[in-house]
């Protein structure tokens, strides 16, 4: 990449990380995605002018809901709404041909071709709900994206899945979200799996995205970048910690890298593949990569 790598977390420290820190306002998460996406891949993005152009969607929801009458609409009739412009009108849809094409994870190209995963879906739908003040909050299940709406005075809350076409979730549906996503671990669904979830939490899961495809295609500059990107917004992220030791030792930083894989040892004794690192340990402090 053209941009130094020091520059590009700095742009977005002062862009998205500084203020997902210090306030976790998830209203911003598209603000966010896209700026991911200008950091990581389009340099001449207008974050501006592709908000700007998701607002409008969300003001065709007003217009359609202010036609209805000065009765403001039911939460199922404000999502109903919503999934009628958004995927009857404007035709947005899943992208199940190419679903770990790299581009699903950049919003500005998921809006652009109406097609998305799960995550960036639901920032889209976020952010159009948001414009007719109806509140979604994002929800980190499992193996598939959601988002929810909770009722006044905390009395229930309706939870949504954008992937497909904005269908309203009920324990069945979610239970088998969980086993299509995890076969044959049978695991219960709690009401913790459908929390809210915090903007650092979906930002980091949209990189961590990043990173996979882009350990697929070797794209290593790319690969790192994300996990700086990770490290800025939480420095003791486990994985991120260990995949900039692997990055390390890629590079021939040796000594660096064995700090680092410690380091990752320490926060996280119990890691799943805590004997491949310490096996990775070893070739190093043995003269061997």
């Amino acid at each position: 990449m053209a941009a130094d790598i020091n520059s590009l977390i700095q742009d977005w420290r002062s862009n998205v990380a500084t203020y997902i820190t210090s306030s976790d306002d998830t209203d911003r998460l598209a603000e966010y995605a896209l700026h991911l996406a200008r950091i990581l891949a389009y340099p001449s993005l207008d974050v501006s002018a592709h908000l700007s152009s998701i607002d409008a969607m969300g003001q065709d929801v007003m217009r359609i809901l202010k036609k209805g009458g000065n009765m403001p609409p039911r939460p199922t009739q404000m999502i109903e709404k919503i999934n009628d412009h958004l995927f009857d009108v404007q035709k947005f849809k899943a992208n199940t041909d190419d679903y770990y094409n790299p581009l699903n994870s950049y919003l500005n190209i998921v809006v652009e071709r109406k097609r998305g995963i799960p995550i960036t879906l639901c920032i889209l739908y976020m952010r159009v709900a948001r414009s007719v003040n109806f509140k979604m909050h994002p929800v980190n299940f499992p193996g598939h994206f959601l988002i929810k709406h909770i009722l006044e005075d905390n009395s229930g809350e309706i939870i949504v899945d954008p992937f497909n076409g904005g269908r309203i979730m009920d324990d069945y549906s979610l239970k088998a979200l969980i086993d299509q996503a995890y076969p044959q671990q049978n695991i219960p669904l709690t009401h913790a799996l459908v929390e809210k979830a915090t903007a650092a939490q979906v930002v980091i899961r949209i990189l961590n995205n990043l990173k996979g495809s882009y350990y697929e295609t070797q794209d290593m500059d790319r690969y790192n970048i994300a996990n700086e990107m990770v490290l800025a917004i939480d420095r003791y992220n486990p994985d991120a910690i260990r995949d900039k030791g692997i990055v390390l030792l890629k590079k021939g930083d040796a000594p660096e890298a064995l700090k680092v894989l410690n380091s990752y040892l320490e926060i996280n004794p119990e890691a799943e593949d805590a004997d491949d690192v310490l096996d990775i340990i070893r070739q190093i402090r043995s003269g061997r990569k």
